[in-house]
Parts: structure tokens; C-alpha cells; sequence
């Protein structure tokens, strides 16, 4: 609200202000980097400085002409600089004021893919929608997220400035291009999965219909949703949902039984040894389920959590929502119930009967519990195929 060029004011300045986007766009990319420096503001147009030229030869050497197989502008469309005139990062007010000539950019061109140099256009575009924590460039370098909201693979990279000045690390090089490869591979590839994912969610009470459909399984994947953290304390907890899936286009949710017919039902499917068991952050599930209802869970076969790290290492990325964002660009899933998910410590009671003391809070409570299963299933069939299990 308010964000405007009169707010920003870096139009005053810049030979070129409001640069407008340059390039032919015949392969469909569409490349945002950072801001206009001096050269690329003299000769108004993109990615013009060393760094730019640099750009230009490692797209070249990757069969992509920079300026005729893409569409060239910044985060911010005007040069940035300081007291003394020298080139300076954006601030986040300036990114914010320029993102709707951005956005409108995208919706003008529809790139299939849309490549993001550095953290600045990074954060722009993607990291400020990540309630997560850290939106470094660390974070999100590699991806290539089939993101709904831009309809376009996004894909975050190194900006070309910080590889020149890593020249004697031959890795940050190979780490770049292995990147923009990736990028490249995507034009013309259809994302994974693009259907609203709370119309593949099954709400029901018939727990022993959903045993029979999943004991037929070599595997699925499950989860709860239960009052905190750590349920030593059962005067305290409860489960309060449980969600099962073993279709990628499909998942049930239900009410976690308390008649002894239906939780025997539960038990036998959970203790199954023929059924493989899939879950995100295993220990969780398997420790909630032993303590407060005596269930063993029995052949656990794999943990998404644990395979995004043998996969990568970096902090941060583990997580089911952060890996549906960039595996599968389902974003904010959670927006509704994740208020009601936090405790004042990890033994503590959170919020959650709250939200299902009402019919819609509990609907909204069910979805998000059944997409929570519905994305630990379809994580693990490409992390299973990476690990080759």
C-alpha cells in the first residue's frame, strides 16, 4: 500500500529511469536481475555491465542467446546509488515499490521460465511469500519451482557479479551453471501437479473403509494432527485428526477414532508389517501414536524429512511445506491453521481445539491435514527414485 515511484524516488536520478524489459523472448525465459547499474543505465538497457557480459558468454556457451531467447529486466527498473553515485544494492522499500511493474512484466510475457540472479530479485519474487525464515540466496539457489502463482518454473541462481568474484572457486562456477542448465531444461515442461489439492481430499468418518482401501498398499503415507509437541503428558493431549494416502491424486482425512471398533480398525492397519508406512518426521508420528494410544507402528518405510537431507544438506529446506513449494509450488497451505499449531513449549497445549470447535475450523483443519498427507506421498515417489529405493 502506498509503494509508488513518488515513494522510491530513484527515477529522479537514473538516466534510464523505469528501464523497460529488452529482448526478443523467442525460448520464453525471462531473466530478473537486481537493478541497473551504471553501464547498463548509460546504454539503457539490461545487463550491459561486465557483469552482464559475463551473463551473455555463459548463457552462450549453454546454447541460450541472452538477448534474443530471453526477456531482460531488474527487481528494480531504475539505477540505485549512493551519496557518492556509485552503484548500491536496493533497499527493501524500492524492491517493494517496483514489484508490480515486475509482476506486470510476467503477466505481459508468461515465460515459462523465469530465472532470478541473486537474492535481491530472489527475495522479491519468491522468498518474501516464505513465512519460514531465511531467504538468502543459499536457500534458494538450485530449485526450479513450478510456481502457480507466476504460472512460470521460477528459478533462483547466483547473480553473475558474485560468480566474477568468486573466480578462484571453480565450484561456485559449476554450481551456477549446473543451475541455469536446470532452468533451461524446464521450457516447455508441464509442472508436476496443477489442480487446487483440497479437491483431492476425502473427508469421512468411514475409518473402516479407509483400512480396507490402504491395506491393500505396498505403502503409504500418513499423518496427524494432534494439541502440541510432545504428548508425554496424556492428561493433557490428544489426537485430534488422521489423514491417510496412497494415491497422488488422492487422500482421506478423518476424525482420529475413539469408538474401540474404528481404533481397533486404525491399530490393525498401523501395525500392519505387509504395509509400508510413509510419513514426514517419522518420529513424530510414531512416538505420539506408541505413547498416547498405544499403537506400534510397524515397517516404517520412508521419511521425506530425512531424504531431503540426504539429498541436500542445506539448512532450512527439509521441511513438507518448503519442499511442497519447491518441488510441487504449493505455497501457504497452512495459512488458516498454522496460528492454531503453536504452544507456548514444546510440552505445551496449543491452540488447536479452538479452531475445531467450530464446523469450518474443523473443515479447514481436515484439509490441511489431508494435504499434509497428500504432498508426504507425492514428495517421496521422486525422492525414492533419487535414492533408488
Amino acid at each position: 500500500k502506498g509503494m509508488s515511484c513518488a515513494t522510491c524516488g530513484l527515477y529522479k536520478t537514473a538516466l534510464t529511469p523505469k528501464m523497460e524489459p529488452y529482448g526478443d523472448f523467442r525460448k520464453k525465459i525471462m531473466v530478473i536481475g537486481e537493478s541497473p547499474v551504471h553501464d547498463d543505465d548509460e546504454k539503457g538497457k539490461p545487463f550491459h555491465s561486465k557483469g552482464g557480459r559475463l551473463l551473455q558468454r555463459k548463457f552462450k556457451q549453454l546454447g541460450i542467446d541472452l538477448f534474443k531467447d530471453c526477456v531482460c529486466l531488474n527487481a528494480v527498473n531504475c539505477r540505485a546509488t549512493d551519496k557518492k553515485g556509485a552503484d548500491r544494492a536496493p533497499t527493501d522499500t524500492e524492491l517493494g515499490c517496483c514489484r508490480s511493474k515486475v509482476l506486470t512484466a510476467i503477466k505481459r510475457y508468461q515465460p515459462q521460465v523465469v530465472i532470478l540472479l541473486g537474492g535481491t530479485p530472489t527475495t522479491s519474487l519468491v522468498a518474501h511469500r516464505w513465512k519460514g525464515g531465511s531467504s538468502g540466496i543459499t536457500l534458494w539457489r538450485g530449485w526450479a519451482i513450478p510456481d502457480r502463482k507466476y504460472n512460470a518454473w521460477v528459478c533462483p541462481v547466483f547473480h553473475p557479479v558474485y560468480v566474477e568474484r568468486q573466480e578462484d572457486n571453480g565450484v561456485i562456477d559449476l554450481i551456477w551453471e549446473r543451475d541455469l542448465k536446470q532452468a533451461f531444461s524446464r521450457i516447455g515442461k508441464p509442472f508436476p501437479y496443477s489442480t487446487n489439492e483440497e479437491d483431492h481430499i476425502i473427508i469421512t468418518e468411514d475409518i473402516e473403509s479407509v483400512v480396507e482401501e490402504m491395506s491393500g498398499s505396498p505403502f503409504i503415507a500418513f499423518d496427524i494432527e494432534t494439541t502440541g509437541l510432545k504428548p508425554y503428558n496424556k492428561a493433557l493431549h490428544k489426537t485430534v485428526s488422521i489423514s491417510f494416502c496412497n494415491d497422488v491424486n488422492k487422500a482421506y482425512v478423518l476424525p482420529f477414532p475413539t469408538k474401540r471398533k474404528q481404533f481397533n480398525a486404525l491399530k490393525k492397519l498401523l501395525e500392519d508389517p505387509k504395509v509400508g508406512k510413509i510419513a514426514a518426521n517419522m518420529k513424530y508420528e510414531d512416538t505420539w501414536l506408541n505413547i498416547l494410544h498405544g499403537i506400534h507402528v510397524r515397517s516404517w518405510r520412508f521419511d521425506t524429512m530425512q531424504a531431503a537431507h540426504i539429498l541436500d544438506n542445506r539448512p532450512g529446506i527439509t521441511g513438507l511445506k518448503f519442499q511442497s513449494y519447491v518441488q510441487f509450488g504449493v505455497l501457504g497451505y497452512d495459512d488458516d491453521v498454522a496460528p492454531y499449531l503453536k504452544s507456548a513449549d514444546s510440552y505445551g497445549v496449543n491452540r488447536i481445539m479452538e479452531l475445531a470447535e467450530t464446523k469450518e475450523g474443523f473443515r479447514k483443519l481436515l484439509l490441511y491435514n489431508g494435504i499434509d498427507s497428500l504432498m508426504t506421498y507425492r514428495l517421496a515417489i521422486p525422492q525414492m527414485e533419487a535414492l533408488r529405493i
